[in-house]
């Protein structure tokens, strides 16, 4: 690869690329995780407790692996974090609000409380199209752009969907500790699909730019014949 088109690749990378983003969302997660810890210790949670803590370990151990460029520690980290998610999401989801019947409690607090369900609904389904197609990304061995970018687009509309949970949260009028936890776990999640967009980018960027390497290979050695 020429210098000339090595200046080119690089003036076109994402910002995801960036390792300032990369170090900053490490930082974000590790810091709301913290504060989240000593939050959810006052509610009682063990699992959320338990989340949090997967959260930290995740935050700092990503943050080796892409200094260390080792990219199979990253992504089980990463794919371990996502599960963590969904399976929050589909007890909120499936098991509270749906079994318990407990989305009462919330129709009760008016448009807020509709809002909150629908999207806590709606997060749930993204989270599991953002962690099935992360493997597909990941575990292929050739660069997929396709993936790549449909993976961004569940993220961007589940940033959304964050925003309206955030929203919907400060006026549901629960207890002040509860609303705290919640909007907590919101933000370390945006943070977490940040550097699920950054890792799937390096992935992506290294398995494109391996395929260019080999092809110029293959031209040297025709070259040489």
């Amino acid at each position: 690869m020429t210098d000339d088109k090595i200046t080119t690749k690089n003036s076109r990378e994402s910002i995801f690329l960036s390792e300032h983003l990369m170090t900053a969302a490490c930082i974000f997660v590790a810091v709301t995780s913290i504060i989240s810890l000593f939050v959810i210790r006052m509610d009682g949670d063990a699992f959320e407790l338990f989340e949090a803590l997967v959260k930290l370990v995740t935050a700092v151990g990503m943050y080796l692996a892409f200094r260390h460029y080792n990219w199979d520690v990253a992504k089980g980290l990463m794919g371990g974090v996502l599960f963590c998610l969904m399976y929050r999401e589909a007890y909120l989801v499936l098991a509270r609000l749906w079994a318990e019947e407990d989305f009462d409690t919330y129709l009760v607090v008016g448009v807020s409380g509709s809002l909150y369900l629908a999207a806590a609904g709606m997060s749930f389904l993204m989270t599991i199209i953002i962690t099935v197609n992360h493997f597909f990304i990941n575990y292929a061995k050739h660069g997929n752009p396709e993936n790549v970018i449909f993976n961004r687009m569940a993220i961007i509309f589940k940033f959304a969907v964050y925003v309206v949970l955030l929203s919907a949260n400060a006026f549901l009028g629960f207890d002040p500790v509860i609303l705290w936890k919640n909007a907590l776990q919101y933000l370390n999640d945006m943070a977490i699909l940040l550097l699920v967009v950054n890792i799937e980018s390096q992935f992506d960027s290294f398995k494109v730019l391996r395929q260019e390497l080999l092809a110029a290979k293959r031209e040297r050695r025709r070259a040489g014949r």
